[in-house]
């Protein structure tokens, strides 16, 4: 009997879980309707932003105003005044570069689900 109350309460752990995880999914939704939203309002796309360029000028006044609203400034090289993408294709978590990094990317990720094994 004992190992039904676990089950039932391990699958309860999944299922809010599972309701968190939704929510994030939609809230995530909403966010990227309304910067749309706001892009098109602008007269902008997303490809427009995501092809957007910058001058040495340009970043150092973006900076400027970000900072101005306590955010963090561009991660580009702002030094040498690189007018390359703001936002590059290429995702901000890399991909693995080997098959050894992704070996080791697999093992980690088993490593992480253990706990969630039956």
């Amino acid at each position: 009997m004992k190992d039904q109350k676990e089950v039932e309460e391990y699958l309860a752990t999944i299922r809010k879980t599972i309701t968190q995880s939704e929510n994030l999914i939609s809230e995530a939704e909403l966010r990227i309707a309304e910067t749309d939203r706001f892009l098109a309002a602008q007269g902008l796309t997303r490809e427009q932003v995501l092809n957007l360029k910058l001058s040495g000028e340009q970043r150092r006044l973006v900076d400027e105003e970000l900072k101005r609203r306590g955010l963090p400034g561009l991660d580009e090289n702002e030094a040498t005044g690189d007018s390359s993408p703001v936002y590059s294709d290429a995702p901000s978590w890399g991909a693995p570069d080997t098959q050894g990094d992704l070996d080791n990317r697999r093992r980690k990720f088993g490593t992480m689900m253990q706990q969630f094994r039956m």
